[in-house]
């Protein structure tokens, strides 16, 4: 029995002193490096002004006179090239028509011959007249269409063909965005320590913030109108007669179904007169409405020094303040279009020449410089995991984005926010 209780007391002994070391083998080191993983909000994400709003170039090419015959388009109507038609060449091509006359189309049918009484008694073949057609003439198109009427009236004797152009008055607009969320990484590493409550160190950190600031509305443009004529030779035009070729359909006297085409085009040359073109400018004439949006993200990095005091077992407050630099990457999107009252329910709007898209697009990378400051209260769990959450601020540069002749002077300047995560320390 002495014996048992003598090594039952060792045991005890052994198992205390062991214990005691393993807590004091837990003073012998103490993690020196913090991990944060986490959220901040913004209260912004920056500012942009857009700036020189209100330009649509011309949709189509200006062909100068000299080009001769190529098809020509225009904001209000187009001429197209004329060709000969089945009906007015043989077999081998040759042209039948006379150039600056009309030909006829005939057509065969058969139809019953009967005697006095209305029997019938055999068959013959009839050649109807079914279409008078304007010719062919050298020089000369009859394939052109136009808008409206006042396209005729705006000469007379001639038809006016109009391209619109809205030119920038220097009009501009600014969108702040507002809250902004992001994500954040630091990596902290103390270095030494003023008693039992103060220690520093250094911290670098990664954040992804997005950059998103679009607007919309109207701005006041010059209005530019470009307007070649093209002479009608004296001819009339019905105010009706829009589209050409243009003809009138009525069925023969016969009553047989058989139809009568006439053609009524007015031939207009495939080339304008240069001496009468305008070019005019309307400051303020053209009323651009339009939709304009910066959107991105910028990465930020900061690195700096970071002082930590601890207020009691569980919790302590860390500072710190240092340098920052952010690699930001943005997509400048706008869409613009204006009216004019001689085409009051067409668009006239921007047109990429790549893409054909009525929205225009450039995109930007910039690096930029800065600096930020944080404030946080740490709640540690345990030696190894933790809580924190605090407040942040930063100051980062500004820098322009070009998209045409538009501007667009992004500003992710001043913000202040909050952020929280957990914590990892090794």
């Amino acid at each position: 029995m002495p014996a048992l209780l003598s090594a039952q007391e060792t045991s005890a002994a052994e198992e205390d002193r062991m214990s005691q070391l393993s807590r004091s083998d837990g003073m012998w080191y103490t993690p020196k490096t913090r991990v944060s993983v986490g959220l901040r909000i913004l209260d912004s994400g920056g500012k942009v002004n857009f700036g020189n709003l209100g330009t649509v170039p011309f949709v189509h090419e200006i062909i100068p006179a000299t080009d001769g015959a190529v098809v020509r388009n225009y904001s209000d109507g187009q001429v197209g090239l004329d060709s000969l038609r089945t009906d007015e060449v043989d077999g081998n091509g040759n042209q039948t028509s006379t150039p600056g006359g009309r030909y006829q189309v005939f057509s065969t049918s058969t139809v019953n011959v009967t005697d006095a009484d209305g029997n019938v008694i055999g068959t013959q073949d009839v050649q109807r007249l079914v279409g008078d057609y304007l010719s062919y003439t050298p020089g000369m198109t009859r394939e052109w269409d136009v808008m409206g009427q006042s396209q005729f009236l705006t000469k007379p004797g001639y038809v006016a063909f109009n391209n619109y152009a809205a030119i920038s008055d220097g009009a501009s607009l600014t969108k702040e965005q507002g809250m902004n969320g992001g994500l954040e990484l630091q990596v902290s590493r103390e270095l030494g320590s003023g008693g039992r409550y103060f220690k520093w160190g250094v911290l670098a950190g990664i954040s992804l913030n997005d950059i998103n600031s679009k607007t919309a509305g109207s701005v006041a443009s010059t209005l530019r109108t470009y307007t070649d004529y093209y002479t009608t030779n004296g001819a009339t035009l019905p105010l009706s007669q829009l589209g050409n070729p243009s003809y009138d359909t009525t069925l023969d006297t016969n009553g047989d179904g058989v139809a009568n085409t006439y053609e009524n085009t007015v031939a207009l040359p495939i080339a304008y007169d240069p001496g009468l073109s305008t070019d005019v400018l309307t400051p303020g004439g053209a009323n651009v409405t339009g939709r304009w949006q910066v959107k991105g993200a910028y990465f930020m990095l900061k690195f700096g020094p970071t002082l930590r005091t601890q207020i009691s077992e569980h919790f302590a407050i860390s500072a710190s303040v240092g340098l920052a630099g952010a690699y930001a990457g943005t997509r400048y999107t706008a869409y613009e279009s204006f009216q004019v009252a001689a085409m009051p329910n067409t668009d006239i709007e921007t047109v990429d020449e790549e893409t054909g898209s009525s929205t225009l697009s450039s995109t930007a990378t910039k690096l930029l410089t800065g600096y930020y400051a944080d404030l946080n209260l740490d709640w540690d769990m345990n030696d190894r995991f933790g809580l924190f959450g605090g407040v942040t601020a930063q100051q980062l540069d500004s820098y322009e984005q070009k998209l045409g002749g538009r501007t667009a002077d992004i500003d992710l300047g001043s913000a202040v926010g909050v952020r929280g995560g957990v914590t990892v320390r090794f």
